[in-house]
C-alpha cells in the first residue's frame, strides 16, 4: 500500500505542477481569514476585544490561515461529477479503493502548498510586532497532529457529502451549507472565546471547530493540559464518526449505482 501511495503521489504531484498557475491564483483567493483579521484588527484599534488585541487578532488569524491552507477539500465536487456522468466506473475497474486517488491528490495539494503559500504566512508571523508562538515540542506536536485530523474529518465529511450523489442531484447544496457552519462555528468570523456562553457551546460539541479552529487554538497554547486532551479525543471521535458514515454510504451507494446500470 505504501508503495501505491507512493506512485499515487508521484502522479499527482505531477498533475498539480502542470496546472500550477491555476492552483497558485486558487491558494490565493481562499485568504477569507486575511479579510477577518482586516475587521477585528480596525475593531481592536479601540482597544482589546477580549483577550484579544491587534497583535493577538494577527497571531489567531494568521495561525488560522495556515490551518485553512492545509485542512483544504474539494473531493465533494470531484464525485459529484463521477458519479453523475458515470465517471465512476471505470475507476471501480482499477485495482484499488477511488478513495485513495483522492486522498492522495489532496496530500499532495498539501505539498504543494508547502513551498508556496506556508512561507509567506510563516514570514508574515516572523516580521509583524508583537505576534509570537510556542515553540515547545509538546505544542508544535499537538498542534500538527490536530491539524492532520482536521484534514481527515474535513475530507471524509465530503467525501460523504459526495457520495450522496448516488441518490440526489444536489449534493453540492449540502456542501456548501456544511461550509457556512464552517464559516460560523470555525472561528473563522471571530475566535470561538468570543462567541456568547450558549454559542460557544454549541461550537464545543459540533465537528466544525475541529476541522479548524482546535489547530489554533493549541498553537496559541489557549487550552489547559486537560483541555488539550478531552479537545483532541473529541477530534478523534468527530472523525471516527465520518469514517463511518463514509464506509456506510459507500456500501450502500455502490449497490445503488450497479444497480441502476451505471
Amino acid at each position: 500500500m505504501l508503495h501505491k501511495y507512493w506512485v499515487l503521489l508521484k502522479v499527482n504531484w505531477s498533475l498539480l505542477l502542470e496546472y500550477r498557475a491555476g492552483m497558485i491564483i486558487w491558494v490565493l483567493a481562499n485568504t477569507l481569514p486575511l479579510v477577518m483579521l482586516a475587521v477585528w484588527i480596525s475593531i481592536a484599534d479601540a482597544g482589546p476585544v477580549g483577550n484579544y488585541g491587534a497583535a493577538e487578532f494577527t497571531a489567531y488569524y494568521l495561525a488560522l490561515l495556515l490551518v485553512r491552507q492545509m485542512t483544504s477539500v474539494w473531493v465533494a465536487w470531484e464525485l459529484d461529477y463521477d458519479i453523475r456522468l458515470g465517471e465512476l466506473s471505470p475507476k471501480l475497474l482499477r485495482p484499488i479503493d477511488p478513495i485513495h486517488n483522492h486522498l492522495a491528490l489532496h496530500l499532495a495539494d498539501k505539498i504543494f502548498r508547502l513551498f508556496t503559500v506556508v512561507p509567506l504566512i510563516l514570514l508574515a508571523a516572523a516580521v509583524v510586532p508583537g505576534v509570537a508562538y510556542p515553540t515547545d515540542p509538546v505544542t508544535v506536536a499537538l498542534f500538527l497532529v490536530s491539524t492532520a485530523c482536521a484534514l481527515a474529518i474535513r475530507f471524509m465529511m465530503q467525501y460523504s457529502v459526495g457520495l450522496l450523489s448516488f441518490w440526489i442531484t444536489q449534493s453540492l447544496a449540502i456542501n456548501e451549507m456544511l461550509y457556512a457552519g464552517m464559516v460560523m462555528f470555525g472561528g473563522v468570523i471571530a475566535p470561538l472565546e468570543l462567541f456568547p456562553p450558549g454559542a460557544a457551546r454549541l461550537a464545543a460539541v459540533l465537528p466544525f471547530r475541529y476541522m479548524l479552529s482546535l489547530p489554533v487554538e493549541l498553537l496559541l497554547g489557549r487550552l489547559a493540559g486537560p483541555e488539550r486532551l478531552a479537545a483532541l479525543g473529541i477530534q478523534i471521535l468527530w472523525l471516527g464518526v465520518f469514517i463511518a458514515i463514509y464506509r456506510l454510504l459507500w456500501r450502500i451507494g455502490l449497490k445503488h449505482y450497479s444497480a441502476v446500470g451505471a
